[in-house]
């Protein structure tokens, strides 16, 4: 047998071996396509449950405010409460300093009222003025962690007027009685739109506003008593009067030497007061 020959049993005998050991190890299954092709269609399916749970996360919050449950309400003036009891006990404002406000109409009209004075003439260019001064960052942050949810802020809202938002009765129930302290007594029962808070036993409730209060309430408000406050300073003077009027005009300084209307006339709640200090010449 020439070189030739054996040269190509060689390989022949090569060949058959290698058959016989790939049938062996089962190497056709570990170089098999299938595994690889299966491999991403398992994985499919949990990529599509993701997806679906970010879209229902994505729309959760509007669906928390947005609701026509009857224990939920829009909070209107009565969320104020406990969010200025929340700023006094964090020293973001003080409870007897005076906070300078401003009217939008007519920036040159100011006046001067205590946080627990603004909350009871319900004061909206006094309750914008402690919303600023507070933060807005700070209020939302607040009734967020207290399971209040807000709005999106594509959303028109107004968290310390409590506008554009509804809130559980229970959830402002124990805002109340989480922060509003003995202090704010004198403003209770505290009545906003259709709903009042008042004490009960240790704690607050909620309800719908009784009629008799709604009248007491207008009629509270229609008139008052022009106190004397000639011979007091300027701030003495702004202290008593501001919480019945916000139009005030000061004219001079030093103590009140004059002032209008006259000491016990009866005036309207809108009646612009005018105080002349000692300073001032006619």
């Amino acid at each position: 047998m020439n070189k030739q020959a054996i040269r190509k049993a060689f390989f022949v005998c090569a060949s058959i071996g290698v058959v016989y050991a790939a049938l062996a190890f089962n190497i056709q299954d570990r170089f098999s396509m299938k595994r690889t092709f299966d491999s991403p269609v398992r994985k499919a399916p949990k990529g599509l449950s993701v997806a679906v749970a970010k879209t229902q996360d994505a729309v959760t919050p509007q669906e928390t405010v947005i609701t026509s449950s009857s224990s939920s309400i829009e909070p209107s003036g009565l969320i104020a409460v406990p969010i200025v009891a929340y700023a006094i006990r964090e020293g973001l404002i003080e409870k007897d300093g005076m906070i300078l406000v401003k009217k939008t109409e007519d920036p040159s009209n100011v006046y001067l009222k205590k946080p627990i004075d603004i909350l009871k003439d319900k004061d909206p260019e006094g309750l914008k003025t402690l919303s600023r001064i507070i933060g807005k960052k700070n209020i939302e942050t607040f009734l967020n962690r207290e399971g209040i949810k807000l709005p999106d802020r594509s959303l028109p809202f107004d968290a310390m007027a409590g506008t554009g938002y509804s809130v559980e009765k229970n959830a402002l129930v124990a805002l109340y009685n989480k922060y509003v302290g003995e202090g704010f007594d004198p403003l209770m029962p505290y009545v906003a739109g259709k709903f009042e808070v008042a004490r009960k036993g240790s704690g607050f409730d909620i309800g719908k506003v009784r009629e008799d209060r709604q009248t007491q309430t207008a009629q509270d408000g229609s008139a008052w008593t022009m106190p004397n406050l000639t011979g007091l300073s300027m701030k003495a003077a702004l202290d008593k009067i501001s919480p019945r009027t916000e139009a005030v005009k000061i004219r001079g300084s030093g103590v009140v030497a004059d002032q209008y209307p006259k000491p016990q006339e009866k005036v309207q709640k809108e009646t612009r007061c005018i105080l002349y200090g000692r300073s001032y010449q006619r």
